[in-house]
């Protein structure tokens, strides 16, 4: 069977609900005076930024589809974050109190873009920040938003901004190409009084013998450090799951994760990889991202769900299922 008709099939046999495929409305939000030099002052405990009146904050209510959330874009690593990174925080706070904050860091600027648009797309809490480690990668996954068909930009009276042209777009990219002199990154900080949540990466696949099934990947941050969410099973559902725990990046094919997840599927209804470090973790969601498996909500679950949980060692006889948690 081709791809595309593969492709095709598998998306007609899936609920419709868990993937967007419509125009996404950005919302800038209005600026607030409170937001200014002095505050992010108090914020970060740096004595040195300067007094201002006007700061510029990439944030947004975004409309997709039957959801609305406030989403936001800023330098920082996902654990800490620059100066305007610490504000737009703020401004997201005043938007939604109390809510948690989902935080996306992207790290490879040539798909940059391709991961702000799957969590666009599929985000289903209320407020959602992509960080970027320097201004490369935080142009590539946010210069489309001014172009891209799939996007509408609207100012905060509701007024929707012109899309720019092909040729405009070709002229500021000659113009960044051009600039060689180019500032050190900013400092970054850490966030204080804020709850902070890693957005869920949830993928489709189907397998060579047409099953489909969710799989999640998590980012151990350092040696397993960064422990799950207790609800992170929920990413994937059904009644057996595998949590596998990988110890290091992907083959050079980029797809020994996806042939594991084959592999797995033949006996579970769910597959999440949890990797031992960020290195992995990224390594994982580009492999899957290059491979263009598409990503998808969380399923709905009744509250009184309980799956089979097993996990595994993808470097241990994962064949044999070898069961770590009993």
């Amino acid at each position: 069977m081709g791809e595309a008709k593969r492709k095709r099939q598998e998306r007609e046999a899936w609920p419709h609900t868990d993937s967007y495929g419509g125009t996404i409305d950005l919302h800038v939000l209005p600026s607030v005076a409170a937001i200014n030099g002095a505050r992010i002052r108090e914020l970060t405990g740096d004595e040195n930024i300067p007094d201002s009146t006007r700061i510029i904050l990439r944030t947004f209510k975004a409309i997709v589809g039957p959801r609305t959330f406030h989403v936001g874009f800023c330098l920082g690593d996902g654990d800490s974050f620059s100066a305007i990174g610490i504000a737009v925080i703020e401004r997201l706070a005043m938007e939604a109190p109390g809510a948690a904050l989902h935080i996306v860091p992207i790290v490879y600027e040539d798909i940059a873009w391709d991961i702000v648009m799957r969590h666009l797309r599929s985000f289903i809490g209320q407020v959602l920040l992509f960080a970027f480690p320097n201004s490369d990668v935080y142009d590539a996954g946010t210069a489309q938003i001014s172009y891209s068909k799939h996007i509408r930009q609207f100012d905060p009276e509701g007024k929707q901004f012109d899309r720019l042209t092909d040729v405009q777009h070709r002229r500021i990219l000659e113009q960044k190409a051009a600039i060689l002199d180019r500032p050190p990154p900013p400092k970054f900080y850490a966030t204080q009084g804020v709850a902070q949540e890693d957005s869920p990466w949830i993928f489709r696949i189907t397998t060579p013998i047409g099953k489909t099934i969710r799989t999640a990947v998590w980012d151990g941050r350092r040696n397993y450090a960064h422990e799950m969410p207790a609800d992170v099973v929920r990413w994937v559902g059904g009644d057996k799951i595998a949590i596998v725990q990988v110890e290091s990046p992907v083959g050079v094919n980029r797809r020994s994760s996806l042939n594991l997840t084959h592999l797995l599927a033949k006996d579970f209804d769910g597959v999440i990889h949890w990797a031992r470090d960020s290195e992995t973790f990224q390594s994982i969601l580009k492999s899957f991202i290059r491979l263009d498996l598409d990503s998808v909500s969380p399923p709905d679950l009744p509250d009184d769900w309980e799956p089979e949980i097993i996990i595994l060692g993808a470097n241990s006889s994962a064949e044999g299922h070898d069961d770590k948690s009993g």
